[in-house]
């Protein structure tokens, strides 16, 4: 089944992809340079830079000439999300209060510049794409939302979710999304050593979270959710930078296959 929902996936694969890893890479906030998740500026994540990741073009087997369509595309897409400032590197040195609240304002920000990106060039990636890659492109966008693709309303629908289920699964990430903050902001001034130690608690918060989240579901919404997903696709892979896969180029990215987090 093919979602064609690209708008709010995108931004959920963004926010997903950030939470996961942001503060896992040296320097705390943002990585080096103010990069974060998804090779991305400030780790922002839409369907033309996700489609610009080599290890993405690779599953979808684009073509020399697509690769480079894709990667004219990602530049323009770039240029209009880069952010203004220093971004989320900037939040090194805020007092912890005022970091919590900085983040979860320019989190926002990002989601809402991601979608009308993504809603922006989505026409013009389908004109590049064939139909069997734009499939496969919605499946590695749920792939990487994670738990957040459940407030997509394609998936909502495509899953018959209650209201009812979509509130408990809304709270599950709410709490998850605080706890992660929490971390975040510990993680900000405490540099490489504190941003990796708290990477692994993030992740153990993302397998309760999942956890939580997948006892919600029925036995079909489950089946139904893992179609979806299609094959799995190793998402980590979308957090490298150049050279490892995180803002395209046309050389094949390797990596084995994993299920995404």
């Amino acid at each position: 089944m093919r979602l064609g929902s690209w708008t709010g996936l995108a931004a959920l694969g963004m926010a997903a992809l950030m939470a996961s890893s942001a503060f896992a890479q040296p320097g705390g906030a943002g990585g080096r340079g103010g990069r974060g998740a998804g090779g991305g500026m400030g780790g922002r994540q839409t369907a033309v830079t996700l489609a610009g990741n080599e290890a993405v073009q690779k599953e979808l087997a684009l073509t020399d000439d697509q690769i480079a369509k894709v990667k004219t595309l990602g530049e323009e897409a770039r240029a209009e999300l880069r952010p203004s400032g220093d971004g989320f590197a900037g939040l090194r040195d805020l007092p912890e209060s005022e970091r919590r609240a900085k983040m979860t304002e320019l989190m926002a920000k990002q989601a809402e510049a991601s979608k009308a990106a993504a809603e922006k060039y989505k026409p013009k990636l389908a004109a590049v794409l064939d139909a069997k890659q734009i499939e496969r492109l919605d499946q590695i966008a749920v792939q990487a939302a994670g738990s957040q693709a459940y407030a997509d309303p394609a998936v909502v629908k495509a899953l018959k979710l209650t209201q009812d289920q979509q509130d408990k699964i809304a709270s599950i990430n709410k709490e998850a999304g605080e706890k992660t903050r929490e971390l975040f902001g510990a993680a900000g001034g405490g540099g490489g050593g504190a941003g990796a130690g708290n990477g692994e608690k993030i992740r153990e918060l993302n397998q309760t979270r999942d956890k939580d989240v997948a006892a919600v579901l029925t036995a079909d919404q489950t089946a139904a959710f893992a179609k979806l997903k299609g094959k799995e696709f190793d998402v980590a892979q979308l957090r490298r930078g150049p050279g490892g896969g995180g803002q395209g180029g046309n050389r094949p990215a390797g990596g084995r296959q994993r299920p995404a987090q």
